[in-house]
């Protein structure tokens, strides 16, 4: 009898984890379709922190915030940042697969203009920090928690591919630096309200060696999604003034 009770108690959590995942498989693929339904401003924000002040201060330019406004496949980008003591400003605006770069950078600006093939576009969206690095199909386990009117899915046992991802992130970001970085804790986690996404979270803790010292930093990622009053997209007043150029010649290596 006590086996038997053993069967059923492992048959009744199986079913029960089956029935979370299938529930966040559903929630997440509403939760996408809403995206395609209407506009949408998702303000992406990436932080390093660490315990070792001057590691902070190494990696304060890395540090970012961009808010991006979505209406199907055109979109609208302001990012800006401080490098080295000078201000930068670049405002990414596609419409009907036209990307219109404007640029001001250490006193420099330019305006150019390119049309994007759905290829192009693609790795665009890939590339423009748009969207997280990882995604819920990245992760074997997740589960559903509702709080406070809302519903939040925790990914767990992050896939080999999510994690060549992040290394590869992390690479790009710190060739600059000469610093190595290995991956340790990662965590994601999704918020949604009615249906929609409301935020998103991401975080994962990286042994880094920086001038041959070794130190844990944390990469926090945020998207907090919203869907009121949002701006339409449309192309720049000025947009027969921007120069044409290829895609490659913007964006390639």
């Amino acid at each position: 009898m006590k086996k038997i009770l053993v069967l059923v108690l492992a048959l009744i959590l199986s079913c029960g984890m089956l029935t979370s995942c299938d529930n966040a498989e559903k929630l997440i693929e509403k939760a996408d379709a809403a995206l395609q339904e209407e506009p949408y401003k998702v303000t992406m924000k990436m932080a390093f922190e660490c315990d070792n002040k001057e590691i902070n201060d190494l990696f304060a330019n890395m540090n970012m915030e961009i808010p991006v406004i979505v209406d199907g496949k055109n979109l609208a980008m302001d990012m800006s940042m401080d490098m080295m003591g000078y201000s930068a400003a670049i405002k990414m605006t596609v419409v009907d697969m036209v990307m219109y770069y404007d640029m001001n950078m250490m006193g420099q600006s330019a305006k150019m203009k390119t049309t994007m093939s759905e290829e192009q576009y693609k790795e665009f969206m890939e590339d423009s920090n748009t969207e997280m690095i990882v995604k819920p199909e990245d992760f074997a386990e997740m589960t559903v928690e509702k709080k406070d009117g809302k519903k939040y899915i925790t990914c767990g046992e992050i896939k080999q591919e999510g994690l060549d991802e992040l290394n590869d992130m992390i690479e790009d970001t710190l060739e600059a630096t000469g610093s190595k970085a290995t991956i340790g804790d990662v965590s994601f986690r999704m918020a949604l309200d009615d249906g929609k996404y409301d935020s998103m979270e991401l975080s994962c803790v990286y042994s880094m060696t920086v001038a041959g010292e070794t130190y844990s930093v944390t990469l926090k990622m945020t998207a907090d999604y919203s869907y009121d009053n949002v701006a339409a997209v449309t192309a720049p007043a000025d947009a027969a003034q921007y120069q044409e150029t290829k895609f490659d010649d913007l964006f390639g290596e």
